[in-house]
């Protein structure tokens, strides 16, 4: 099946456009659409790069013959193509490492009087990110590959399978789709070594393969640095409380089924899940995912930034293709204000880089035509940017509280039964009114971890769990509810107005500890600056 990015190629070379710059990291899939778009338009291709120097592509015994290969500095190549006779395309690999160097300046030149050649003659620029300088952004054209979908990789399958001389019960093609699918993320050179490797371990590659696969694939997005791949086992059942996100959940995962567009309707694009610490906003995006049986990708965008000119900018796009290849995904973004909170300061601290990440990630929000659902958590609302609160960029803003009395009571049960099993939870006999009431204030986080200190002093006592062992854990526990009780109010206030409520149950006020105010750190009572 053609696919876009090679008829817009074909169009560009028909059309005449003199400059395209190809983004990509797979120089054979490059190397493919070079070829059939000078077979279309009757144009001789040659590659240059600075190891080989010029070549000339032999379409009928389909091989790279030598053109020149001493001219392998960038200045003369140009010069060559800007002075060559016949209709051509020139594909150039990695001219953008030079655009820093001391040659910048000619090599600029040259490619602005490139952009003024006669029609007949196409310059291909072929780099694994975005770069290119301001003074070439309105003269060329820039083209970018996405990574390959299922097709692309069955391809990339029978090829390994014919190399390989593999025989064909130990890779049936009717499982290649199984196979493919499970590769999706990886760029065709990737899933070409991922094949190669398991079937010479395995002596086959069948659906038996696919946790390899899957395996293999995880290290590989990992390894990026701003992407990991979780197998979530949370499911909304233990999740306590949160009723109506559960619901309003539930709802949109209808958006997938393959009759929803049909019936008129769009892809989910995602929740942004706001509210105190410890309350389950994590554990949703994970139950999300479980419960929608999609893949999940958690972002950490604070990898996102790099030093290097350029570099930042290139890791979102790299983390926003994976999330888009694999999909139907969930793209889960923890603490999303941590990530964007230079995209506020001035452009002076980081040269822009901030704002600039910023942009692309609320672009690709609005603009997204792959079904990934973001879910995206944050805990303080004041570093949120406030464009990314418009409607547009998410389905819906849910505020997650602090659980009100029903919920404790599911949160103490579904940890309780957790660990301890139905049998021994049974025999526990404990009550959920009184430890309920006994944690008002008290997040999901801080009920588990008072059960946690629970059953270490049960297991050093030489017992079974009793109510007083929580009782105990509960007392020597200090919630975050009396610590920023003047925080989380503010936060009440604030979502009342422009979120809805991940849960109509009344959780009850809270008051400032005035403890909190007497508490001075030993450092802090020996500073001789203030006790003078």
């Amino acid at each position: 099946m053609t696919r876009q990015y090679q008829e817009d190629l074909n169009l560009k070379v028909e059309a005449g456009t003199p400059v395209v710059q190809i983004i990509s990291y797979e120089w054979r899939r490059v190397h493919g659409i070079a070829a059939k778009a000078a077979a279309e338009n009757k144009r001789d291709l040659f590659l240059w790069n600075n190891s080989e120097g010029i070549k000339k592509w032999d379409r009928i015994d389909r091989k790279w013959l030598s053109e020149n290969d001493q001219l392998r500095d960038p200045v003369e190549a140009l010069d060559w193509y800007l002075t060559a006779k016949a209709d051509m395309i020139l594909w150039m690999e990695d001219l953008h490492l030079y655009f820093d160097s001391q040659q910048r300046n000619e090599i600029i030149g040259r490619l602005r009087r490139c952009s003024r050649v006669a029609q007949g003659y196409t310059l291909l620029l072929s780099q694994p990110i975005h770069r290119l300088p301001p003074e070439l952004e309105k003269e060329v054209f820039i083209l970018e590959i996405p990574l390959p979908d299922r097709d692309i990789l069955k391809t990339v399958i029978k090829h390994v399978v014919s190399q390989l001389q593999l025989e064909r019960r130990s890779s049936p093609e009717e499982e290649w789709s199984a196979i493919a699918e499970a590769a999706l993320g990886l760029t065709e050179l990737e899933a070409d070594h991922t094949f190669r490797e398991i079937i010479i371990e395995k002596k086959r590659l069948t659906a038996k393969e696919i946790p390899l696969v899957v395996e293999t694939k995880e290290q590989i997005i990992k390894k990026s640095g701003t992407l990991e791949y979780f197998h979530p086992r949370e499911a909304f059942r233990d999740i306590g409380g949160l009723e109506n996100l559960k619901a309003w959940l539930k709802s949109r995962k209808a958006g997938f089924e393959e009759g929803a567009l049909e019936f008129g309707m769009t892809s989910p694009k995602g929740v942004l899940l706001l509210g105190v610490q410890g309350c389950g906003k994590s554990m949703v995006a994970k139950a999300i995912a479980c419960e929608w049986n999609l893949p999940l990708l958690k972002f950490d965008l604070g990898k996102v930034f790099q030093s290097l000119l350029g570099e930042s900018e290139a890791n979102i796009r790299r983390a926003l293709d994976v999330a888009e290849a694999i999909s139907p995904s969930v793209l889960w973004i923890d603490e999303i204000e941590k990530g964007l909170s230079g995209a506020r300061s001035s452009d002076s601290l980081d040269a822009g880089v901030s704002a600039r990440v910023f942009a692309t990630m609320l672009t690709w929000m609005q603009e997204k035509r792959k079904p990934v659902f973001v879910v995206a958590t944050a805990n303080n609302i004041e570093q949120l940017p406030p464009e990314l609160l418009r409607k547009g960029r998410f389905d819906e803003i849910f505020f997650v509280d602090l659980p009100g009395d029903s919920g404790r009571k599911d949160i103490w049960k579904i940890h309780l039964v957790k660990r301890l099993k139905d049998d021994r939870f049974k025999k526990g006999n404990f009550d959920l009114n009184i430890l309920s009431k006994e944690t008002v204030g008290y997040s999901g986080a801080e009920i588990e971890e008072a059960i946690n200190e629970a059953l270490y002093h049960a297991y050093n006592d030489g017992t079974e769990l009793k109510a007083s062992h929580l009782m105990e854990s509960v007392k020597a526990t200090y919630p975050l509810s009396k610590v920023m009780a003047s925080n989380i109010m503010k936060l009440r206030e604030w979502a009342k107005v422009r979120t809805r409520l991940a849960s109509d149950e009344r959780t009850e006020d809270l008051k400032p500890d005035d403890k909190m105010k007497s508490i001075q750190l030993k450092h802090e009572a020996d500073n001789p600056f203030i006790n003078q």
